[in-house]
């Protein structure tokens, strides 16, 4: 992902309208871009502002405000991996199960 696909992922990232791929490419572009970070704290300080001038929001702490949101993508994006591989497994284990029991005889 480059900086262009980043600026036009802003906002939806904000939202929390990406999909599971958009997000880690997304934060591992913002991780490692200073210019794209320090875009997003700009952005991010700003939603949060206007949320909470809404009354939609308690109160923020903006020195952690992007610090936290990228780490909770960040896990968010590995529990979405650690389902799809768990579950890739498990199809893979029910599988060699009934292949086991079908060459047993037993099925």
């Amino acid at each position: 992902m480059n900086c262009k696909q980043v600026q036009r992922l802003l906002v939806p990232y904000i939202n929390g309208d990406l999909d599971e791929r958009e997000e880690g490419e997304f934060v591992r572009h913002v991780r490692h871009c200073p210019e794209c970070y320090d875009e997003l704290e700009v952005y991010s300080s700003v939603f949060a502002g206007i949320r909470q001038l809404d009354g939609d929001e308690t109160k923020v702490d903006y020195r952690t405000l992007v610090e936290d949101s990228l780490k909770t993508s960040e896990e968010d994006v590995l529990d979405v991996r650690f389902w799809h591989v768990y579950s890739f497994l498990l199809k893979i284990a029910a599988t060699a199960a009934l292949f086991f029991l079908i060459m047993r005889g037993l099925f």
